[in-house]
């Protein structure tokens, strides 16, 4: 077993990748590339691959550099007096930051050989990413987003690192044989609102899917925007370029979901499916429509109905909106950062962040769905 640092996913291959478990759509070749081909700022990326021979074993994404966004969920002073500090005196204040983990992922499984040895092979990745804080003198690194069902979270758990609770994804269970019986699974609120609303946009609208998108991403980059600036977390922002990246590389398969008036595009989804996964990542909304809230619920309707129409058993919706996704079959479920400050200051204001970030407890934030219901 060794260790070995690749520049670019196509050093690696398609091919290599695709025997690996873990996160079908969040770690595809495609999805990596896209990423990677449109990296802004400062940011770069490395693979740290461990190898046996020529049979890759597992392999994770290492993102670094000062244009990461690392402040998303913390509060909102500390946000903003960190982005007042850089703006007024300059990159020379921002910190240096590596993200090892997808920078779009909704479900973080380390991409693993089943049979491998996973914790040799994980030692080994945790080992590289401290490698990188050396080399780029590095203020923190974050392991991203790993699922609480990720099997090897433990020895993430047993490294020196501070764990703190992530925004929860929403996993929807989309196996199903038929619209119908998607929506017979849902609770009795579920079921009126999926009937009513799914009624209404077919009388004042119509859905339609494009499979070979790239010329339509300066139509609905705009949407997307909207969208992301109206959102109470802004995670990463993907340039423009990104998305049509996306459309000219596979796996995973992806297309772009619309909802029209009149010729005008409304509303818009960017669907991605691989490995019996479907991840509904980027939704874009003209909010000068005044149905903008039915045009979010129906796209996210039928972004799950394309899920069953495709046979794909598992839907993942994203990390933010929990209400009307809790209410269209949402299940939340936990995700983890583990931390690690290279800077004593930093290193100081770990435990702070682990008590601020308890609120993200899937627990506790569907009670409180619940309860406002």
């Amino acid at each position: 077993m060794h260790t070995q640092w690749y520049e670019s996913i196509d050093d690696i291959g398609a091919a290599r990748i695709e025997p690996l478990q873990g996160s079908p759509v969040d770690f595809s070749y495609g999805l990596l590339r896209a990423m990677e081909r449109t990296l802004w700022g400062d940011v770069r990326v490395r693979y740290i691959a461990v190898e046996e021979g020529q049979t890759l074993l597992g392999f994770f994404p290492i993102y670094f550099g000062t244009n990461i966004e690392f402040m998303a969920a913390m509060p909102g002073p500390i946000a903003r007096g960190y982005g007042a500090l850089v703006e007024h005196l300059g990159l020379s204040q921002a910190y240096r930051v590596a993200v090892a983990g997808s920078l779009m992922s909704d479900r973080g499984f380390v991409p693993l050989l089943p049979e491998c040895d996973r914790d040799a092979v994980l030692a080994r990745i945790i080992a590289g990413v401290d490698e990188i804080a050396a080399e780029q003198k590095l203020h923190l690194a974050f392991i991203k987003d790993v699922h609480q069902d990720f099997p090897g979270i433990d020895r993430f758990r047993a490294a020196d690192f501070v764990e703190c609770y992530s925004l929860p994804t929403v996993r929807v269970d989309t196996n199903f044989a038929s619209e119908k019986d998607y929506i017979a699974s849902l609770t009795t609120n579920g079921r009126s609102h999926a009937r009513r609303t799914l009624k209404k946009v077919a009388q004042e609208f119509s859905i339609r899917i494009v499979s070979d998108y790239a010329d339509y991403i300066p139509r609905v980059f705009p949407l997307f925007r909207a969208t992301y600036l109206k959102a109470q977390f802004k995670l990463e922002e993907p340039p423009p370029q990104f998305f049509t990246e996306c459309a000219r590389t596979s796996p995973p398969g992806s297309e772009l979901m619309l909802c029209e008036r009149d010729g005008h595009i409304a509303g818009a989804y960017l669907i991605f499916w691989h490995g019996g996964q479907q991840l509904n990542k980027r939704i874009g909304i003209d909010y000068s429509e005044a149905e903008s809230p039915l045009i979010y619920n129906a796209l996210n309707y039928h972004c799950l109905l394309r899920a069953v129409e495709r046979g794909v058993p598992l839907s993942y919706l994203g990390q933010t909106t929990y209400t009307p996704k809790i209410r269209m079959g949402g299940r939340l479920e936990n995700q983890f950062l583990f931390i690690k400050g290279y800077r004593f200051s930093v290193r100081l204001s770990l435990p702070l962040q682990k008590l601020w970030m308890l609120r993200f407890r899937a627990e506790g934030i569907e009670r409180t769905v619940k309860q406002g219901a």
